[in-house]
């Protein structure tokens, strides 16, 4: 398991699914990440981005199921493991690849128009004033 830090583009519309006894909630999307560098000789766009399948757990699933959709950019912080499955057309042959499994996604900062917080709720704002009173001590 590796952590990946990056800016990646959606390439389908988040799906939000329940899993498992107690239902956690988790969004899928597939993603290409980010990557490349322009070749400092001939000037010319080198990419090196690649598309992978990122689950969204807990608390963001929900939220990122809402806000994101295809063409979207957004910040993922998580772990990328390995995956296999059979494939589609041969259900004998094994096809091995990568995920990126998580609970850290933010939208591209300049992307936004526009942004709306919720409130917190009382007892988030009781434990913040706590903290904030004891570190001014």
């Amino acid at each position: 398991m590796s952590e990946i830090q990056g800016i990646a583009r959606l390439g389908s519309n988040p799906e939000l699914k329940y899993v498992g006894e107690d239902k956690k909630p988790v969004c899928e999307i597939s993603v290409r990440f980010i990557n490349g560098k322009q070749d400092k000789i001939t000037q010319e766009w080198e990419d090196r981005g690649f598309w992978t399948q990122v689950n969204i757990w807990g608390k963001c699933a929900e939220p990122a199921a809402k806000m994101f959709s295809t063409g979207d950019r957004i910040i993922i912080t998580g772990n990328m493991v390995g995956v296999s499955w059979a494939d589609k057309d041969d259900p004998e042959k094994t096809v091995s690849g990568l995920k990126v499994d998580t609970n850290s996604v933010a939208p591209y900062l300049p992307d936004l128009m526009s942004l709306e917080y919720k409130e917190r709720s009382p007892q988030n704002q009781k434990t913040s004033a706590t903290q904030s009173s004891a570190e001014d001590s």
